[in-house]
This record gives structure tokens, C-alpha cells and sequence, in this order.
């Protein structure tokens, strides 16, 4: 994407010093080539010209460095994770109700109030609950092994000389991120796919409530898509 092209380790190597600094601005051996004549009174227009165009070039370096564009990153955090001792550690699934559970737990309030920080024995209880198990179900060392594949991954860190342990950088992000897909998109959308409401159908539009309607929307629009690109789906 040509996007190093203009960073000061690049540009040291035209002018042969470091640059620290980097500013933008447009210039010609002929003020022509911008549609302006060579007179002191269309200065106005000449610098209006070269507004519009170090604009337009900021705009185009805004879409070549957009932020929400997809770098691998959620891959990343599906494969697996290997540590320095050759141990493999799975990585994070979407749909793993576990780890979903886990992600639960770690994103409760009395974890911010507490300075990001926990005691695995604080947060057990609630990824019980959240997953709806009992501890002969889902043990505490289960729930640890399920704490491992996000400290494998970067996102927890053990405090030095204690047993607690800390979210690291935008993990409280992310696991909101996991959860509202999974709970709030995938879900819905699969049970009203494979499991509607028997009656819905013969509801007016307008008697459904906005999100049923907003999530029926969603299903037509993906069954067109569907239709559009010759993937018909099977009755």
C-alpha cells in the first residue's frame, strides 16, 4: 500500500541527514500545473488550490492507514499459541462457551473497581454462573487452563510476587467484542434462522418489536445475498 513511503528513516534516504519533522505541502516549477496563471493577484486562488490538494492527500493517506481495516489480528487470536518451552496452547474461539464464560467474569465491574486486577478465586464463581455449570461440571482447574489461553495470548499478566493477575492493554475491549457477537449477532441470528417463532410470520410487520424487525431485516438481506451469488439455501 506504498504507506512507508513518506516516514523519516525513507526520507533520510533522499536527503542523506535525519529528518525528524515531516510537514505536508504541495509545490511546482509552474504554479500552471495547479490552473492558476503566474500573477501576483490569483495568490488567493493559488493557495486555495493547494489547500483542496494537500486535503484531498490527507484524505487518501486517512483510507490507506484506516484503522478499521482487518490486519490478521482476529486470526491471530484463533490459532494457537506456541510458548517458549515448545507447549501448545489453543487459541481463542468465538463460540467457545468456556472461554465465553471466562471473558464474563473478567469484564465485571468489581475487577475495575479493584484496579483490573483479580485472584482467580474472585472471578471462578462468576464464570460459573455464567456459563450455568456447578464446580463438579466445570472446575476451578479448568477455568484455569481456560485463563491460560489469554495470558498465552498477551491479554493477562500475573502480578509480580502475588496472586493476582491483571488485564493488559485492551483486553476488556476485546472480550466485550467476543461476547456482543456471540450473544448479540451470531446467536440471535442462528436461533431465528434455524428455530423462528412458529407465529412470527403471521405478525404484521409493525406489531414486531424495532429489534426483531432490525434482526429479520439482517436475515433477508443475507438470504438475497445468498440468491444474488447462485448459493441457494437447501429447503
Amino acid at each position: 500500500m506504498n504507506r512507508t513511503i513518506g516516514q523519516p528513516k525513507k526520507i533520510t534516504m533522499i536527503f542523506g541527514r535525519k529528518v525528524t519533522r515531516v510537514r505536508t505541502e504541495p509545490a511546482t516549477n509552474d504554479v500552471r500545473d495547479y490552473g492558476v496563471n503566474k500573477n501576483v493577484e490569483n495568490l488567493p486562488e493559488l493557495r486555495q488550490r493547494m489547500s483542496a490538494i494537500i486535503d484531498n492527500y490527507h484524505d487518501a493517506q486517512q483510507d490507506i492507514l484506516e484503522t478499521f481495516v482487518d490486519r490478521g489480528q482476529l486470526r491471530k487470536l484463533a490459532e494457537p499459541t506456541i510458548l517458549p518451552n515448545g507447549k501448545r496452547v489453543p487459541g481463542l474461539k468465538l463460540d467457545h462457551a468456556r472461554l465465553l464464560a471466562v471473558m464474563h467474569a473478567l469484564v465485571r465491574f468489581a475487577n475495575i473497581a479493584a484496579g483490573s486486577s483479580f485472584r482467580t478465586i474472585d472471578v471462578y464463581p462468576p464464570a460459573l454462573d455464567a456459563l450455568g455449570a456447578d464446580p463438579s461440571q466445570y472446575t476451578l482447574s479448568s477455568f484455569r487452563y481456560d485463563l491460560s489461553k489469554l495470558r498465552a495470548k498477551g491479554l493477562v499478566a500475573r502480578i509480580p510476587r502475588s496472586r493476582r493477575y491483571r488485564l493488559v492493554g485492551k483486553v476488556y475491549s476485546v472480550c466485550l467484542v467476543f461476547l456482543k457477537l456471540f450473544e448479540r449477532i451470531y446467536a440471535p441470528l442462528t436461533a431465528g434462522l434455524l428455530k423462528p417463532f412458529p407465529g412470527d410470520h403471521k405478525l404484521a410487520r409493525d406489531k414486531r418489536c424495532e429489534l426483531d424487525r432490525l434482526y429479520q431485516r439482517i436475515a433477508d438481506d443475507l438470504t438475497a445475498l445468498l440468491n444474488a451469488v447462485g448459493l441457494k439455501i437447501a429447503a
